[in-house]
């Protein structure tokens, strides 16, 4: 690929890098794993002059959208950047106070990806980097392998790119997140197999077909968009890198990389983060990386995944000896949560803070109630738990509650029923 100066990006990116071997290899090089050893692929950057172009362009003249630290992104072509992404990331990052009194943590902030734009999820930072890699290398079809937030992000920005889409559920899919998909005019197909049997078979047609897939070809470059997530969170503290981060982990994408973006933050003299540390939350129906973590042991050892948090149902982690690494090199930890735990916490986040997050967020949640139960994140420590989804996506999700009984439309008898919920709570009316 040969770019004019007014066509390229000010990103620093040099090279694809082994995770495992550090084998290095061309960035433009469309190869997804190493071909020395086979383990995934990194991508590195020049820091230096990273550093350098940064201090040129003041924050003030830059997108509020995950292209803000374009320096330390992968994508090359000016182009392909102004096609996709532009309205995805800087979400919000909210002093959580009432669902702090009651977790302990008087410093607890919530990155709240559950606003996220086009599809109201964590997943819209990184197929923005997946799609705008495809239209970099002139690609018209893009296809994923999804538990639910995949799918709909890849859907979702596929459309405004131009370019088809082909979503490959496994088969406890998300009705909703499904029919969201078809709506936005991706083609989906429903496979007779969990999540790690439909990441096979994809990786398989993805070699066969040609078609570039976000999370399979294309994943050096999907996975770098995570790294915004830290970017964005130290800004809005004022440059000042939290005390801790909780954040779900399925793959592993998300954790490990924001653990690689708090290097480069460090790496670029924006911010000193190598005291903050990372806790995951998995469920307890499918948390082979927590489950390893907690254990203190060395091998993943895959789950079959038993839970109804469906985005975090992943038993055999790509990412999960990076998610390791990076809890176990900043001192963090693990938390797992049962499925009614979670749906409780789904249910204190929106009765506190007035956000309905899907069982992701409310694993999250859960996860950050044991830890401070537990002294591993302090009353007076900042603390960030990162809300990854929107549960307007997944109410078909939660376990069955009754309707309101249905009462006269008279005021006596309405007035019953205010006294019935002062005296005896909000679900009095549940019969």
């Amino acid at each position: 690929m040969s770019l004019s100066a007014d066509q390229r990006t000010r990103s620093c990116a040099t090279e694809l890098v082994c995770h495992d071997c550090g084998r290095r290899l061309p960035l433009l090089d469309t190869t997804f794993k190493c071909l020395g050893c086979g383990q995934g692929l990194d991508i590195d950057y020049d820091y230096e002059l990273a550093t350098a172009r940064l201090a040129e362009r003041q924050l003030a003249e830059r997108p509020l959208s995950i292209w803000r630290f374009e320096e330390l992104l992968p994508i090359l072509d000016a182009r392909a950047q102004a096609r996709v992404g532009i309205d995805s990331g800087r979400t919000p990052l909210i002093h959580a106070d009432r669902l702090g009194a009651e977790l302990g943590l008087r410093n607890l902030y919530l990155k709240d990806d559950s606003t996220a734009r086009p599809s109201l999820s964590y997943k819209d930072r990184v197929v923005s980097m997946a799609v705008a890699r495809l239209l970099e290398l002139g690609g018209e079809e893009i296809g994923c392998v999804s538990t639910g937030n995949v799918g709909t992000a890849v859907a979702s920005l596929a459309a405004k790119a131009g370019v088809t889409a082909y979503v490959f559920y496994p088969s406890n899919l998300e009705r909703g997140k499904a029919r969201a998909c078809r709506a936005l005019g991706a083609a989906v197909i429903q496979l007779d197999g969990n999540y790690d049997e439909a990441n096979r078979a994809c990786r398989a047609l993805a070699l066969a077909s040609g078609i570039q897939f976000a999370n399979i070809t294309l994943r050096p470059f999907y996975a770098e968009g995570a790294k915004t997530v830290a970017y964005e969170t130290v800004e809005q503290l004022g440059w000042r890198s939290p005390d801790h981060f909780v954040m779900p982990a399925a793959g592993g994408t998300l954790s490990s990389r924001v653990h690689k973006g708090l290097g480069e933050l460090e790496k670029v003299g924006l911010a000193e983060t190598a005291a903050t540390k990372i806790h995951i939350a998995q469920p307890e129906g499918c948390g082979p990386i927590a489950t390893t973590i907690l254990a203190e042991s060395e091998e993943i050892e895959p789950q079959t995944p038993h839970t109804a948090a469906h985005s975090l149902a992943i038993g055999a982690p790509g990412d999960g000896p990076l998610v390791i690494d990076a809890v176990r090199s900043r001192g963090g930890s693990a938390a797992t949560a049962t499925d009614p735990e979670i749906f409780e916490a789904i249910d204190l986040l929106g009765a506190t803070e007035g956000i309905l997050t899907e069982p992701a967020g409310g694993t999250t949640v859960a996860a950050t109630m044991k830890l401070a139960a537990e002294g591993k994140l302090g009353p007076d420590d900042t603390v960030v738990a990162v809300i990854s989804g929107n549960g307007l996506k997944t109410l078909d999700e939660h376990p069955e509650k009754s309707w309101p009984a249905m009462v006269a439309c008279e005021a006596e008898v309405m007035g019953e029923m205010l006294t019935d919920f002062r005296q005896n709570g909000l679900g009095a009316a549940l019969s």
